[in-house]
């Protein structure tokens, strides 16, 4: 899955020289976020890394998954790492203070998360990974809210919106990681099942 990237309108200096105001109220934010325990750290990704090896899934059930939930749960473990790489574009444009790279990766994360939140509701159909459905309806939404919020509030000159925003994805990250602890064990548990299905 590639990332979609917003058009950078007008000259990129002009831009920038008139939104240094807001990039300092960004830095501010960032500096704000990195002091406590939900945000961003100099060694913590935007979104954070991958659960080490050998993080296992709540209980696997012998039971055959339905096909949907399946695909779905594939699905969703691909997204991982281009939510993964979503988020180093969107730390790497906010270290750079690139407001023009932030909204684009802003839109971008937004765009991904509503594409492949429909995945989510597939979760249902099996009683093993309702759980996980739960948490990826409480972080998908708070993430793709904040990325939107930031791309307009960039595209705006909104400083106090760019804040928002920016606070906002560091919540919805916070919400997700319980859900990276699972989801490369239930990859593993959905290519044992699509196996059985291909017998």
């Amino acid at each position: 899955m590639i990332l979609a990237r917003a058009a950078v309108p007008g000259p990129r200096t002009v831009a920038l020289h008139r939104a240094a105001p807001i990039v300092a109220c960004l830095v501010l934010a960032l500096a704000t976020a990195a002091c406590g325990t939900t945000g961003p750290s100099g060694s913590k990704p935007l979104l954070s890394q991958a659960p080490p090896a050998g993080s296992t899934a709540p209980g696997a059930s012998p039971e055959r998954w339905p096909g949907t939930t399946v695909l779905a749960v594939i699905a969703l473990g691909a997204a991982d790492g281009e939510i993964q790489k979503a988020g180093d574009d969107l730390q790497k444009a906010a270290d750079e203070k690139d407001l023009e790279a932030m909204r684009g990766a802003a839109d971008g994360l937004a765009r991904m998360i509503e594409a492949i939140m429909p995945n989510v509701d597939r979760l249902d159909a099996y009683a093993g990974t309702k759980s996980v459905a739960a948490l990826y309806r409480q972080a998908f939404p708070e993430i793709a809210a904040g990325a939107r919020q930031l791309r307009d509030a960039v595209a705006a000159r909104d400083g106090a919106g760019i804040t928002a925003g920016y606070l906002r994805i560091v919540k919805g990250n916070d919400l997700y990681a319980p859900i990276r602890e699972q989801i490369a064990a239930l990859v593993e548990q959905a290519i044992v099942q699509q196996r059985l299905y291909l017998k």
